[in-house]
């Protein structure tokens, strides 16, 4: 199974001198295929990392679209083992 790590660098709303929560839908597609969507609410001002499977090949390239009601930056990366995948792999659980 194949891992894609969705990163939301930052997500809020800009009102006047204050920033609140925002909320955004991630498209994730595999190729041209798309793979998820994701309702991402609240605020972030830092990196927050998510971990999503599919079962399309490895080596296809991967990208994010969003919708957005604030400031938003997303980004996603294909990888080999998620923290999630490695640790059952470590725990005998795959």
């Amino acid at each position: 199974m194949s891992s894609i790590k969705l990163t939301v660098n930052h997500l809020y709303r800009q009102s006047g001198d204050q920033r609140t929560a925002s909320l955004a839908t991630a498209r994730i597609f595999v190729g041209e295929t798309l793979v998820a969507t994701e309702e991402i609410t609240g605020m972030t001002e830092s990196p927050v990392s998510k971990y999503l499977h599919h079962s399309l090949p490895e080596g296809q390239p991967v990208r994010v679209e969003w919708d957005s009601e604030g400031v938003t930056a997303m980004e996603v990366s294909e990888v080999h083992v998620c923290p999630c995948c490695q640790q059952c792999s470590n725990d005998g659980l795959i």
